[in-house]
């Protein structure tokens, strides 16, 4: 089209410059020789016009050629999770920020045989938001809030009191820096508890304690390995002081055809000899307590926790359901009696997708001064620790993101310390019925 366009436009010349010819001069000599040389010139500059029009094309094709190669390679660096993040596009807001979080719906029913005490029924729910960004260098922040008060170990909120105000507290607050050595993540703030808990299960933390502090967390789905440090209280400058606890745990993952085998190890130092009952003066949870001299009415710790667990998880098909055995064992070193407890469970099925299902139980036996009674499972036999019990649940999820849950506690009290109903052991049945839905 360009070729034929600076033909046409010769071509008008041409005429133009002939129509003029013919209007000045009267001899068809003069017009014929002043259109002979006219013509002469005009076909050689068409000529070289013809020549730079194909050069201007040759180059104009290369340019194109080399703009579709560009687009080319940077459509594969993208795809390329090594790819730096220094060649990725500029990414907007709604790329970088996430919003996850969960919705519990909760009805429960305790029964217990305690001298003088209650069988309350309760309505209660959970809410978890949390807003994650991920930044450059491979850096998340993250931020959560839950309902329920400041407990370490819920974040159930009882509905009751004429439809008032609930609270609303800080869940999480960390940044999450995923180093340039493959697997190894550093933190600090207020994160998840990542220690693993032998199928799931709360004999030494309850799945909602969340530490403070800074914390190492290596896995290369063979090897995995943590390391936390938590600061347990700050020093008031007048009685308590300050308070560090810290813990390691590592093991391995190994496959035998569908078998899949996890064993590790943990060691967690808390120190609370002396100190009086964490979060509420006069509830150590079932951990051996002397009274305070100094404070009539508070008590205070009578060991330090130096906590030794070992674990044991197997994963197999059972008539074709994934399915999980668990064995967990934990002694403290620093206790010189009621110092051991165990757990051990099965699951069969796993709530994995829309009509899947699953059936779970394990059997606990917690003494007095095996683990700290603050963080242990807040729902076996009412929380803490000094108790042994089964645990029954089934679970059915309607869709991906929603399923209710059934659980029955069925445990026993051991009162070592003479203090809930004279030295006696007593019951404490538990009935949850929950109404889970997870979003991303």
């Amino acid at each position: 089209m360009k070729r034929l366009g600076i033909v046409l436009g010769l071509g008008l010349v041409l005429g133009t410059e002939l129509v003029a010819a013919a209007a000045h001069r009267d001899a068809p000599q003069a017009v014929a020789a002043v259109s002979a040389a006219e013509f002469a010139a005009l076909k050689r500059d068409f000529a070289e016009l013809a020549r730079r029009f194909d050069a201007m094309e040759a180059e104009n094709a290369q340019l194109r050629a080399g703009q579709a190669e560009t687009h080319r390679a940077m459509a594969r660096l993208r795809s390329d999770p090594a790819t730096p993040a220094a060649v990725e596009p500029a990414a907007s807001w709604t790329d970088r920020i996430s919003l996850s979080g969960d919705f519990r719906y909760r009805y429960e029913y305790t029964t217990t045989d305690r001298l003088g005490a209650n069988n309350p029924k309760r309505n209660r729910i959970r809410a978890r938001p949390v807003v994650t960004a991920r930044l450059p260098a491979d850096v998340e922040v993250g931020f959560g809030l839950a309902t329920g008060s400041t407990d370490p170990t819920s974040a159930n909120q009882t509905l009751s009191e004429f439809d008032q105000d609930q609270d609303i507290a800080l869940d999480l607050a960390y940044v999450d820096w995923g180093t340039p050595i493959d697997g190894l993540h550093l933190f600090a703030g207020k994160f998840k508890n990542q220690f693993i808990r032998a199928g799931n299960n709360g004999l030494l933390w309850d799945s909602d304690w969340r530490p403070e502090g800074v914390k190492a967390v290596y896995d290369n789905d063979i090897v995995f390995g943590s390391l936390l440090g938590n600061w347990v209280q700050t020093s008031d400058g007048v009685g308590r002081h300050e308070e560090f606890s810290w813990g390691a745990q590592g093991g391995i993952r190994a496959s035998f055809g569908s078998t899949k085998i996890l064993v590790g190890a943990t060691y967690f130092d808390f120190p609370a000899d002396g100190n009086s009952c964490y979060f509420e003066m006069d509830d150590c949870r079932g951990n051996t307590a002397v009274l305070d001299p100094a404070n009539p009415g508070d008590f205070l710790y009578a060991f330090d926790y130096e906590m030794l667990e070992g674990f044991l998880e197997v994963d197999f098909d059972a008539f074709g359901l994934p399915s999980q055995l668990f064995v967990d064992y934990v002694q403290n070193d620093a206790a010189d009696s009621e110092d051991t407890g165990y757990a051990v469970g099965l699951r069969v099925g796993q709530t994995a997708g829309q009509g899947s299902w699953q059936a779970r139980y394990h059997y606990q036996d917690l003494e007095a001064d095996a683990v700290l009674g603050l963080l242990t499972d807040s729902d076996m036999a009412g929380g803490g620790t000094d108790s042994k019990g089964h645990k029954l649940s089934a679970a059915y999820a309607f869709t991906d993101a929603s399923r209710i849950n059934l659980t029955y506690f069925i445990a026993e009290r051991q009162d070592s310390n003479g203090v809930e109903n004279g030295g006696e052991a007593y019951d404490v049945d538990t009935l949850f019925v929950d109404f889970e839905w997870k979003y991303k």
